[in-house]
């Protein structure tokens, strides 16, 4: 659900205002072909609409990035309408085959889009092109801007924490607390880096660590986090729960005001 917020978000920013002001209604009826292949009924609306404005968007300007939010939505929209496409309608037959040709719309245009963009250059679909179809040549040129500074947002430096926690856990804690310093205030946020820093933390047993990213993780309604068991732990070492919370209250406070500092 985030992820299509992010990417609401970026649109809305980036478009016109005559385009933020557009209502779905508005667009489908103005541009039939970019709503015609998705469920007509209202299951999966929030993903559709990520479709639809993501269209709308490349349709108006056409960028590699836009098509790199149209391959996240369309990756959004098939998980949900390939569960929605299951549940059998006794008396409404029809709404059971606008589903399954929003699954398969899905289905195509995930094809299409990635090998429409196999040789982009732009940093988010290097990222997508390497995570999806394993391609090692983006994964180069990816890692190479980062050498040359050209990941510094915090969207791409959650992207590079991913490949690095592969193999490096220290370096994929250390770039997820850039992440967190680059993000700004009042912006959306990946509420995973604080389960990810939760959950490397415990697998290096620096169980305090780990409490407090944990914390955090739990205020930003993170589900499928017990800190019972690490509570635990840290109990039995004695350690400072209340200092830990006190912490953990700062880096959050810090967070959302956009002037994290990641920790020695």
């Amino acid at each position: 659900m985030l992820r299509i917020l992010l990417v609401i978000a970026v649109l809305l920013l980036a478009g016109c205002d005559a385009f933020s002001q557009k209502s779905i209604a508005t667009i489908c009826e103005e541009e039939q072909s970019l709503c015609s292949d998705l469920n007509p009924d209202s299951w999966c609306r929030a993903e559709k609409s990520v479709i639809i404005r993501s269209r709308y968007e490349d349709l108006q300007k056409p960028q590699d990035i836009n098509k790199y939010r149209l391959l996240l939505g369309f990756e959004d929209y098939k998980k949900c309408i390939s569960k929605a496409s299951q549940i059998e309608h006794i008396k409404f037959k029809e709404k059971q085959t606008g589903r399954v040709k929003g699954l398969l719309t899905a289905e195509r245009e995930l094809k299409r889009l990635a090998r429409a963009t196999r040789d982009s250059k732009e940093p988010h679909l290097l990222y997508y092109q390497w995570s999806r179809h394993n391609n090692e040549e983006a994964l180069e040129t990816f890692m190479k801007y980062k050498d040359e500074g050209k990941l510094e947002t915090s969207e791409l430096q959650v992207a590079l924490a991913s490949y690095y926690s592969k193999f490096d856990l220290p370096t994929t804690i250390k770039t997820l607390h850039h992440a967190l310093e680059l993000h700004e205030e009042d912006a959306d946020i990946d509420e995973n880096i604080f389960s990810s820093l939760a959950t490397i933390y415990m697998k290096l047993e620096q169980f305090d660590k780990a409490y407090i990213w944990g914390v955090i993780a739990l205020e930003h309604d993170v589900e499928d986090l017990d800190l019972i068991q690490i509570e635990a732990l840290l109990l039995q070492q004695n350690s400072n729960i209340k200092q830990l919370n006190k912490i953990a209250k700062q880096y959050s406070k810090s967070i959302d005001k956009g002037d994290f500092i990641r920790p020695i």
